[in-house]
């Protein structure tokens, strides 16, 4: 069930794998969500430019631009979007750097209630 008024959600991970990994997380927690989903910083960008989310999963570590700068441009542009770094680089100024910003931060691999709590879907 869902319980925050997010419809649509993109995701950024240059990894197929990582972010079919989600999308199956996602379809565990029963909720409906358009997914929308790009490679790096400047599809996400370009998408967002005609398109709309409410939030955004974004990678780390991605060719090109890095998910904190990718966000910084989203927030500018989009600045009710909800957004979560996801990564397996959980080093504190990088968290930090995260929490800055106003992202939430998701520690690769997700764990489904972080997830859930993240997308306001009760379990």
């Amino acid at each position: 069930m869902t319980l925050s008024p997010i419809q649509t959600l993109l995701l950024v991970d240059d990894s197929k794998v990582a972010r079919l990994s989600l999308i199956r997380q996602i379809k565990t927690l029963d909720a409906q969500f358009e997914l929308i989903q790009a490679s790096n910083a400047d599809e996400a960008l370009l998408l967002m430019k005609t398109g709309h989310a409410d939030a955004a999963l974004i990678d780390f570590n991605m060719p090109g631009r890095d998910g904190l700068e990718l966000a910084s441009e989203l927030k500018a542009s989009h600045p009710s979007m909800k957004m979560a770094l996801v990564t397996a680089n959980i080093q504190q100024p990088l968290v930090e750097r995260a929490q800055r910003l106003g992202l939430t931060f998701l520690a690769k691999p997700t764990h489904i209630t972080e997830l859930a709590q993240f997308l306001g879907v009760r379990l």
